[in-house]
């Protein structure tokens, strides 16, 4: 377990390895680097923002306090952690992607380690009665919604209404979560905005771009988009999602200077198809936060050519996430230079190529690993520099190289 001396030596052994030009920089107060923290949650979602002004911006919150994948040092630790290695004292703002505990789990422990002034969601859950099944969701489809907008489960819709009371969510799940994430954030006296597709957030010299919430589509592809997608008439659906939580992730494009970084939570393949078929509606992107950990569900051929990364950043964890046929696309595109990992793949050891560039080798199995993050300095010149927080590894690669 990484307390914050470990951490302090981890960032210090990281500024060591960054070029001398870069250092000098820093040494005449010139800095002008957004840091971007992808945090070690476990195979959660949990990825903090810093700007130069040290205001803050974390997307999810990872596990659970109590949860065996991160031990006696939670998620909300880590990200703490993390806000405060980079000067940040408070958070901006919080964006929870969707409702699913990955994501949301360490938000009570996070709330009462740091401050919060806003709290940006995608509205209201639509995973009511659902539960997890090998294939997916069993319960209700909640896209099958009625004139009122209101679901059409048990007045008549295409899925049946699960047994129990309707008006009681069933403990652990995503309505539960849900119900629990408003009377918390309801707590705090912060602000609550639900954004919609098409909508940004400005912070300093960051424009964070919705680009999709809650499922909603843009209308039309930017200028300087791909135009129609070619991998689109290949692309079959996909049914199985992990949860409809998923597929309403709010997905965001984020701008820093001449950098664009891509975060979607876990999209799911059948809402990228919508998103870049027949057309791209997003264009390319310098970062990309891989979708949903690396899984089988998302990171489809159509959407990574339209994005065409320059970097990828994969939050997954010893058995989650890491799929090769996932990989293969991500360092296929033409623009790939970099692939970093959270965790090696256990299951997968064929992507665990350069062990410089992945976080937290797999230690034995039931054992604990050091939680090293991965950290990016992002420079309004597009210089973007990803660092091995576990060995000061690092390399620079230009945006819209």
């Amino acid at each position: 377990m990484i307390r914050k001396s470990a951490i302090a030596l981890l960032s210090s052994a990281a500024i060591l390895s960054i070029p001398a030009a870069m250092t000098a920089s820093w040494a005449q107060g010139r800095d002008d680097a957004l840091q971007m923290i992808s945090v070690d949650v476990e195979g959660g979602g949990g990825t903090v923002f810093v700007t130069p002004n040290k205001r803050v911006v974390v997307i999810d919150t990872g596990n659970p306090e109590a949860s065996a994948a991160t031990d006696n040092y939670p998620s909300a630790q880590r990200l703490v952690d993390a806000v405060k290695a980079a000067g940040g004292t408070k958070v901006d703002y919080l964006i929870t992607t969707h409702y699913h505990g990955d994501h949301i789990g360490g938000l009570e422990g996070f709330i009462k380690r740091i401050k919060i002034d806003n709290f940006i969601d995608h509205g209201i859950n639509r995973e009511i009665r659902g539960t997890m099944g090998t294939g997916g969701m069993i319960g209700p489809d909640w896209r099958a919604v009625g004139p009122d907008g209101q679901p059409m489960v048990g007045r008549g819709g295409t899925v049946p209404p699960p047994p129990g009371d309707p008006n009681v969510p069933p403990p652990n799940s995503t309505e539960a979560q849900y119900q629990n994430y408003l009377k918390l954030i309801g707590g705090t006296g912060a602000k609550h905005r639900v954004v919609k597709t098409g909508e940004h957030i400005r912070l300093d010299d960051m424009d964070i771009h919705v680009v999709s919430a809650d499922a909603v589509m843009p209308a039309k592809a930017p200028v300087g988009s791909r135009g129609a997608v070619p991998e689109c008439a290949a692309m079959p659906a996909m049914p199985a999602n992990g949860g409809e939580e998923n597929a309403r992730s709010t997905s965001v494009v984020i701008t820093y200077g001449k950098t664009k970084i891509a975060a979607f939570g876990d999209l799911t393949w059948d809402r990228e198809k919508d998103l870049f078929c027949p057309e791209d509606k997003v264009g390319k992107v310098d970062v990309y936060l891989s979708s949903h950990h690396g899984t089988q569900w998302s990171g489809s051929p159509a959407m990574v050519n339209s994005l065409q990364p320059i970097v990828t950043i994969m939050g997954n964890s010893p058995t989650k996430g890491g799929d090769p046929n996932r990989v293969q696309v991500i360092k296929s595109n033409p623009r790939h230079q970099g692939l970093w990992l959270l965790h090696a793949a256990r299951n997968a050891p064929q992507v665990n190529e350069n062990f410089d560039m992945i976080a937290n080798p797999n230690p034995a199995v039931g054992a604990v690993d050091k939680a090293s993050n991965l950290r990016l300095r992002i420079r309004l010149n597009g210089d973007i520099t990803v660092i091995n927080e576990r060995n000061g590894y690092n390399r620079t690669y230009k945006a819209g190289g």
